[in-house]
């Protein structure tokens, strides 16, 4: 059986809710597809930080899926063989800044 539910990923405290509910519904989890993703953080063409301060790109596109992952590994561990899948898109390689992951220098739709 497949269930999709919602949440604003650009929000950490989103995702743990999520998680939360999923939790509560279910003990196993055979399959996790993580299919979220932004090019333009808020379309707006313009950097833009959540309320819980991170660039949006980066909140959507690496912490979401890290975070609901690692909060549900144990529900996955259950079934004995369950699968996780990550989605990306095709802006990868655009130039990752390691020591700059909020792009508070030079943002651009690209670049984050």
């Amino acid at each position: 059986r497949i269930e999709g539910y919602q949440a604003d990923l650009s929000l950490m405290s989103e995702v743990r809710k999520l998680a939360s509910e999923i939790s509560q519904r279910h003990q196993v989890l055979h399959g996790l597809l993580n299919n979220a993703g932004t090019f333009d953080g808020d379309y707006t063409g313009s950097r833009t930080v959540t309320s819980e301060g991170n660039e949006t790109s980066l909140a959507v596109n690496v912490m979401a899926p890290f975070l609901l992952t690692s909060l549900l590994m144990v529900l996955v561990r259950n079934s004995g063989a369950g699968r996780i899948i990550i989605t990306s898109s095709g802006s990868l390689g655009c130039g990752d800044s390691l020591d700059d992951l909020q792009c508070e220098r030079g943002w651009s739709k690209h670049k984050a």
